[in-house]
C-alpha cells in the first residue's frame, strides 16, 4: 500500500463525487444534457461552481460519470471474475436485473433526457462510446471467452456475442422509454426472459 494513501480523505473524495454526481443527474433530468449549465448543477448539490471543476473538467465528464457509475463499471471487471466461478445464466439474470432495476427506479427520466444529447453530438457520442460502451464490451468479452474456455459457453464470435448483449440492454430501454406497453409491465420479468432467450433459445425442447 502506497505510503502516502489516506483512506479518509478518498473516501471523502468520493462522497464529494457522488454528491455532484446525484445533483447532476436531477439537473439533467429536469433541463436536458444542453439547457443544463454547471452553475445550476452546483446549486443543486450545494457546493460552489469551482468546486465542481475540481472533479470534472465539463459536462460530458459528468455524464460519463454519471453512466459510469450507473453501470458500476469500476466494480464490474471484479464481478465478471468472480463470475467464473457461479452459473453463468444466473449471473446473467442477476446483472440485468441489478442494472435494469437501477436504471427505472432512479435515473429513467435522466437517460430520457441525455440520449439524445448522445446520439446527435459527435463529440459526446465518441467519449461515450470509448469510455463506457467499448471498455464494457472488453470485460464482457473477457468474461464470454473464459466461460467458451471453460466449456460453459460454446464456441461463437464473442465479439458479436457481446454487442448483441449490450444492443439488447440498450434496446430494451429504448422501448421502455417509447412507453412500449408490454415492456413496462414485464419489466421486473425480462431478465429471466432474457436468459431463456440467450441460453435455451427459443425453440421447444422435448415434450412441450
Amino acid at each position: 500500500m502506497p505510503a502516502d494513501r489516506d483512506p479518509i480523505r478518498e473516501q471523502l473524495i468520493e462522497a464529494r463525487r457522488n454528491q455532484i454526481l446525484d445533483a447532476a443527474a436531477s439537473v439533467f433530468a429536469e433541463k436536458g444534457y444542453h439547457r443544463a449549465t454547471t452553475k445550476r448543477i452546483a446549486s443543486a448539490a450545494g457546493v460552489s461552481e469551482g468546486t465542481i471543476y475540481n472533479y470534472f473538467d465539463n459536462k460530458a465528464d459528468l455524464l460519463i460519470g454519471m453512466m459510469t457509475r450507473l453501470a458500476e463499471l469500476r466494480e464490474l471487471s471484479q464481478e465478471l471474475e468472480d463470475a467464473l466461478h457461479s452459473d453463468a445464466r444466473e449471473f446473467l439474470i442477476t446483472i440485468f436485473r441489478d442494472r435494469i432495476g437501477r436504471i427505472v427506479q432512479s435515473h429513467e427520466q435522466m437517460f430520457q433526457a441525455i440520449l439524445p444529447e448522445i446520439l446527435a453530438n459527435p463529440g459526446l457520442r465518441e467519449r461515450y462510446y470509448q469510455e463506457f460502451v467499448q471498455p464494457t464490451a472488453v470485460m464482457l468479452e473477457g468474461y464470454i471467452q473464459a466461460r467458451v474456455q471453460q466449456g460453459d459457453v460454446r464456441p461463437i464470435d464473442v465479439s458479436l456475442a457481446v454487442r448483441a448483449v449490450q444492443g439488447m440492454f440498450v434496446g430494451l430501454l429504448m422501448m421502455r422509454i417509447l412507453g412500449d406497453g408490454p415492456i413496462r409491465a414485464g419489466w421486473d420479468r425480462l431478465p429471466e426472459v432474457i436468459g431463456t432467450i440467450i441460453f435455451d433459445g427459443l425453440s421447444p425442447r422435448d415434450g412441450e
